[in-house]
C-alpha cells in the first residue's frame, strides 16, 4: 500500500473519534450525542445502563452546564490499544484523557480506559452503539 492510501486511511479510521472530540469541546450535549446511534447503550462506571440518545444526551448535559456555569472548559482524546473490525461493526478499546480547564487556567486531568462498539449507519457514518468507560490510574 502506497504511504499516501495508508495515510487516507488512518485518517479515515479516526474520524469519529475526531468528531467526538470536537463535539466534546463544546460542551453541547446535542451535538455529542449525534456521535450516537438512536437506540445507543452507555455503561457508566457505578451506574445503571442508559438507554437510547436521549438518556445519553441528558447525562452529557448535566455535566457540560455544570462546566460552563462554572467557565469550565473541556476537550478530550483518546488513544486506541485494539480495534476489531467485521464489515459494518467495530469494537475499539483503549484510553481517554479529559483536561478541564478552570478560568483562572488550572488544569484537571483524568484518565479512564473505554471499550465502544461502533456502527456504520447506511449513510456510512459511524456512530457509537454501545459505550462502557472507567477510571484508569494516571500515567
Amino acid at each position: 500500500m502506497s504511504t499516501l492510501l495508508l495515510l487516507l486511511a488512518l485518517v479515515q479510521v479516526d474520524e469519529p473519534y475526531q468528531r467526538f472530540a470536537a463535539a466534546y469541546a463544546t460542551l453541547d450535549a446535542d451535538r455529542v450525542v449525534e456521535v450516537y446511534t438512536e437506540d445507543a447503550l452507555m455503561l457508566p462506571p457505578g451506574g445503571e445502563i442508559l438507554r437510547g440518545r436521549a438518556a445519553i444526551r441528558d447525562r452529557y448535559a448535566r455535566g457540560f452546564d455544570a462546566d460552563r456555569e462554572r467557565g469550565h472548559t473541556r476537550r478530550i482524546t483518546f488513544e486506541l490499544v485494539d480495534r476489531i473490525v467485521s464489515g459494518d461493526v467495530r469494537s475499539d478499546y483503549g484510553y481517554y484523557t479529559i483536561i478541564g480547564r478552570s478560568p483562572d487556567g488550572h488544569e484537571n486531568r483524568s484518565r479512564g480506559k473505554f471499550a465502544k462498539v461502533w456502527v456504520r449507519g447506511r449513510d456510512g457514518v459511524w456512530r457509537i452503539r454501545s459505550d462502557s468507560y472507567s477510571a484508569a490510574p494516571n500515567p
